[in-house]
């Protein structure tokens, strides 16, 4: 590695240590129990299942072979995949902006994004390697791809191709990011000579092109994708979309200046009701934050066709594709931090690009260093701070229960920390405490948004359904077996009034049936808590779950 490669990334690795591993003296704990704690795939070592998330499930079983669940180990790897990004984004850039820009621009770029605060979910959050991953494979295709272009060299095609098939198989979205990336790159960097390239091999890019969509066609995203199209017209689907352009205003502000940042959000979804169109909702806000975010991409491209701003227009059209690729997924879980994570680098690119700029505009002469030291400086305090919320439960729910005091989430979080260390009481008193102001708040807050928005309530119910049932465990640990069953009757009764249907509602009542097993096998009737694990399909017990009621039946057990 020449030494000009090997400063920069020295001082982002230092940068990025900075702002992420001041917490490793604190309590450590594993953030995602449903996704890796409880995952059989990773612990017995099945990563080819889920095809999409093949590569990212095969990282999480080697972590686990080699140092088995430690949260400390797993989180390690989460600052290394980031670190990397940040030390790809500057050889990247270092290429990107060659002859338009200096070097002390990119590495200042790559500087701000190993310390932004709103890119720190990926180091704090164990269940974001997906997303690492995505982007380290997303922007070492773009870097493959922009060294052809520019020097020639067959092979570095197939590294591009290498990378779309990594990020591919990181995560379900990997190829959409990866192609949406590499195709701006490489237009924004494509010469006449490289146009009639294309020409002369025709037939050679549109074999390719067709084997592509057969792919997608045998692997079944195609035919998912033309499946969503029909949903293009139904209210969910408008409203999800319009939620979306409100959100990334947010975001977008909190790229620029990132304070206040929480761990979790709670965002209200835009109402659209039964038989209105694109043009006749009651959101009116909602319609002019969508036109904006529309308006800002139709400046993006414009900023990409002019020679003088391509490298800018192309930033910032990653930046805001990003989050408008979004759209396409009809999650409620609208835009936690680190679903933004692989547009990041193109907005500390071009944030580099544009402060340069205007330093250099309104102080000739004199250098940036001093500034850009102190900028990078102060978000690496700011990503510490987020670091050690992170990494202690109730700090971290304390926080979320600050800005979102309706946010049920926090407490279920609690629960399962509670439950796992059989702290059964702090779970009781919880639930008797907490959850009734926790609830009250989400009531009142949606009647005041009525009718042009709502906190989402399936998210909302689907929470509150695995509180009562870990209270229902917690009671009969406690109070005793009828106790718990009680509960859980009444919980049954309250789920039936709210009709939530076992089909529409599988998740929650997934969770109700994960509870009543644990509760029946606390009763003593592992019979019944078999014969339901067995009738209902319930997910998320593992098969040692299934062994250990199974050896309670056997005489002297």
């Amino acid at each position: 590695m020449s030494k000009r490669l090997w400063i920069p990334f020295l001082w982002i690795i230092a940068a990025s240590a900075l702002a992420h591993l001041w917490c490793l003296g604190s309590k450590f704990y594993m953030d995602d129990t449903t996704g890796i704690l409880d995952n059989a795939a990773i612990m017995e070592g099945r990563f080819w299942e889920n095809l999409p998330w093949a590569w990212t499930t095969l990282g999480y079983v080697i972590q686990y072979h080699l140092c088995g669940m430690s949260p400390v180990a797993f989180h390690a790897v989460n600052w290394l995949l980031h670190t990397a990004v940040a030390c790809v984004l500057f050889g990247f850039g270092r290429d990107f902006l060659r002859g338009r820009a200096g070097a002390g621009v990119v590495w200042f770029g790559a500087l701000l994004f190993a310390v932004h605060p709103l890119a720190s979910e990926i180091p704090n959050y164990v269940r974001t390697q997906d997303l690492a991953w995505v982007t380290l494979f997303s922007l070492l295709a773009a870097w493959a791809l922009l060294r052809f272009l520019r020097d020639g060299g067959w092979p570095k095609l197939l590294w591009t191709v290498l990378g779309i098939i990594g990020a591919t198989l990181s995560k379900g979205p990997g190829l959409f990011h990866a192609l949406m990336i590499t195709g701006a790159v490489g237009l924004a960097c494509m010469t006449p000579e490289h146009w009639n390239m294309l020409r002369r091999r025709g037939w050679w890019l549109a074999g390719g092109l067709l084997l592509g969509i057969a792919v997608l066609w045998v692997s079944g995203i195609l035919p998912d994708l033309l499946l969503a199209t029909r949903q293009w017209g139904e209210p969910r689907f408008i409203g999800h979309a319009y939620t979306l352009a409100r959100v990334f205003w947010e975001f977008a502000w909190r790229s620029v200046i990132p304070v206040a940042l929480c761990s979790d959000h709670h965002i209200a979804e835009t109402l659209v009701p039964p038989g209105a169109g694109w043009l006749s909702i009651p959101d009116t806000g909602a319609m002019w934050a969508a036109a904006a975010m529309l308006a800002l991409t139709g400046v993006s491209l414009l900023l990409a066709w002019r020679k003088s701003t391509r490298l800018i227009g192309v930033c910032l059209f990653l930046y805001v594709a990003t989050m408008l690729f979004r759209v396409a997924y009809l999650i409620p879980e609208f835009m936690p931090e680190y679903r933004i994570y692989p547009g990041m680098p193109w907005f500390c690119l071009g944030a580099a690009m544009v402060l340069n700029a205007a330093w250099r505009a309104l102080f000739i002469g004199v250098a940036p260093r001093v500034p850009a030291l102190l900028l990078v400086m102060l978000f690496a305090v700011m990503s510490a701070q987020r670091s050690f919320l992170w990494h202690d439960l109730d700090r971290l729910t304390a926080n979320i229960l600050q800005q979102y005091p309706a946010q049920a989430r926090a407490v279920w979080e609690l629960h399962d920390r509670d439950i796992v260390a059989g702290d059964w009481h702090k779970v009781i008193d919880r639930q008797r405490q907490v959850w009734p102001q926790v609830f009250n708040k989400f009531m009142a807050e949606n009647r005041r948004l009525a009718p042009q928005r709502e906190l989402p309530t399936g998210h909302f119910a689907m929470a509150e359904v695995a509180c009562a049932g870990r209270y229902a465990l917690a009671l009969a640990h406690i109070d005793g077996p009828a106790a718990g069953l009680a509960e859980i009757r009444r919980l049954e009764s309250y789920m039936h009034r709210l009709r939530m249907d076992p089909v529409a509602h599988q998740i929650h009542w997934n969770y109700f049936f994960q509870s009543k097993i644990l509760v029946l096998e606390q009763a003593g009737s592992y019979q019944e808590a078999l014969d339901l694990m067995q009738q209902e399909d319930v997910e998320r017990f593992s098969k040692k779950d299934h062994e250990r009621i199974a050896g309670k039946l056997k005489p002297g057990s």
